[in-house]
């Protein structure tokens, strides 16, 4: 994250950096924010995290958080300047996203900043037009390389004649796996298949092979996991891991996965290891709470107890490397440590570094930390795992029409006074 690139610009702002303000910018305004901005950004993020999803699996449930998120919204927008929907239409357009989201599914379908990418389209469009009608020109050409999308996708439409929706055949639905120009023009490029469980490893020059006597998995290892391989066995040292959602993930990455019990846990990646097709992941294992952050609302991580210890529960589990499901956002828990500036690195340009200073954040524990349920990438799968009740929002204002004309109240008192 270029943070002095965003604070030196910050007028100059693209889309990509408020997406990143947007999963990022809670956990640094806490104690420098008034509590009504800090609960107008967790908004914000909430309903971003909720909106940039891929996937529905309840809609009814779906259609009732994505509402709910909505009014906080715009209610924290109350809050904080009661004039703002007067001069901001995009807010007065949050009011009809829940019947926007039934008629046209997950709105990332419909994301403005794609559409960016056809200027050249345009452009050509309008010099092949005969400029009579220009718009209509460019508007018809469109049309029909939408129509001729949504066809060879899959997609249906309703036939007038039989009275009922039809698609593609087979014949016409192959050509866009087959047919590389077809791909290319309508921007379909094919994914790269790795297999779940696949694990990078690192240089032999720079990282020789150990002994598996000499790895954290040897020290973990357990009756559940079956037959340790021999002492004195070469295993590589791993850099990457694929995991089961096609996520890349490297050491020290959160993650959840599955134990040997088949239940979800959560952890940080400690070491991964590979030799031919077998893998092996060394995680420390963090708990998740029965209630959620005190201030933030979200779930939170913590290490084991000792009486949890006792009863079973180890800090260190080694599994399968296909045991990973999906990388996880994960933010120390500052405010409960206390952390504060106290170390200092170095700036870095073109990837080298340099003489200038910058202050960096020291933890002053590595046991208390925060799923980041503003993270737009697999918040769909953590919502699967995690309890309802650790992700299920609540209206902040349950009495709605009351607040709402306190807030006219007030919006009517200041547009007084700015006249």
């Amino acid at each position: 994250i270029r943070a002095a690139y965003m604070m030196q610009y910050k007028n100059n702002l693209i889309g990509k950096h408020f997406k990143t303000l947007m999963q990022t910018l809670l956990f640094h305004i806490h104690e420098i924010s008034k509590p009504e901005h800090f609960q107008l950004v967790k908004a914000a993020g909430e309903l971003g995290a909720r909106l940039w999803v891929p996937e529905v699996d309840n809609m009814p449930y779906y259609l009732g958080q994505v509402e709910i998120a909505a009014a906080n919204l715009l209610d924290t927008f109350d809050v904080v300047d009661p004039l703002r929907i007067l001069t901001k239409i995009k807010l007065h357009l949050l009011a009809h996203i829940k019947d926007d989201v039934r008629r046209f599914g997950p709105l990332i379908r419909s994301s403005t900043e794609i559409y960016e990418a056809f200027n050249g389209v345009f452009r050509l469009c309008s010099v092949y037009s005969n400029h009579l009608a220009p718009s209509r020109d460019i508007a018809r050409k469109f049309a029909s390389m939408d129509r001729v999308r949504h066809l060879l996708s899959g997609g249906y439409w309703w036939d007038i004649h039989s009275q009922r929706w039809i698609r593609a055949g087979d014949a016409v639905l192959a050509v866009l796996q087959s047919d590389r120009v077809v791909q290319r023009h309508l921007g379909w490029v094919s994914p790269t298949v790795v297999a779940p469980g696949t694990v990078e490893p690192k240089p032999l020059r720079k990282n020789p092979a150990i002994e598996w006597k000499g790895s954290a998995a040897f020290n973990h290892w357990t009756v559940s996991n079956g037959t340790p391989p021999l002492p004195e066995s070469l295993w590589r040292i791993g850099r990457n891991l694929f995991a089961q959602s096609g996520d890349k993930i490297a050491i020290e990455n959160w993650a959840a996965a599955k134990d040997l019990q088949g239940r979800t846990i959560f952890g940080r990646i400690h070491e991964l290891l590979t030799v031919e097709k077998t893998a092996f992941v060394t995680l420390e294992q963090f708990m998740c709470g029965e209630h959620a952050h005190r201030d933030f609302g979200w779930p939170i991580l913590r290490r084991p107890t000792g009486q949890e210890i006792v009863g079973g529960v180890r800090s260190f589990v080694v599994l399968p490397s296909t045991c990973i499901q999906f990388v996880i956002s994960v933010q120390h828990d500052c405010l409960k440590g206390r952390c504060q500036p106290a170390v200092v690195g170095k700036e870095r340009q073109e990837r080298e570094d340099t003489n200038r200073n910058k202050s960096l954040l020291k933890h002053t524990d590595d046991d208390h930390f925060i799923i980041n349920m503003s993270s737009l990438h697999n918040f769909t799968r953590l919502c699967r795992v995690l309890p309802r009740v650790l992700t299920e929002l609540k209206l902040l204002f349950p009495a709605r029409e009351e607040f709402h004309k306190k807030a006219a109240k007030e919006a009517r008192a200041a547009g007084e006074s700015r006249r």
